[in-house]
């Protein structure tokens, strides 16, 4: 591609979430609200009941597992950060080989075009290690870790409504 087709592809293209892996949720959401005055965050708690259609390298997961996110934003940007608990994953597979830190970022991608994106990475070598859905939220994260050193996630992004009663925030409200 020529440098102004990168530029017209790209002003259509949307970055919608920058995410870190973590040992301790709660740790992290404090020390981001503490230092970058960033919060408060909404708490997720991820499991077989709540995750459907959850894959990993291509095997649907069986067993149980669970993983906790907590999702802030600044301006535009969603930030993620992610606890592995137990279960199947590639968060913990992450942790283990780089340690806690940037894991991925998360492109908007309309779920009209998913498939034919999919294909693309997939003619590249750039394969899908985990997806799932969480209401109408879809993700496929993509291996681009060895080309890229991290890790890239695909979604259709939509702005979900998540009750305070059943999801909590941090830091709790007085």
């Amino acid at each position: 591609m020529t440098n102004d087709e990168l530029r017209e592809l790209n002003k259509r293209r949307k970055i919608h979430q920058i995410a870190w892996v973590t040992r301790d949720l709660e740790r992290s959401m404090q020390a981001w609200v503490d230092n970058l005055k960033v919060g408060p965050w909404t708490v997720l708690t991820f499991t077989e009941k709540t995750l459907k259609y959850l894959d990993v390298n291509g095997k649907r997961v069986t067993e149980p597992f669970k993983f906790l996110i907590g999702i802030s934003w600044i301006g535009e940007i969603q930030l993620e950060l992610i606890q592995p608990v137990y279960g199947p994953m590639i968060y913990e597979a992450f942790i283990q080989k780089h340690g806690e830190g940037l894991h991925h970022f998360k492109e908007r991608i309309s779920q009209d075009d998913i498939d034919e994106v999919l294909k693309e990475y997939k003619e590249k070598g750039i394969e899908v290690t985990q997806t799932g859905q969480f209401r109408e939220d879809f993700h496929y994260y993509l291996n681009t870790e060895p080309k890229l050193d991290f890790v890239l996630e695909l979604g259709n992004c939509p702005l979900l409504n998540l009750p305070k009663e059943e999801f909590p925030i941090y830091p709790p409200e007085s």
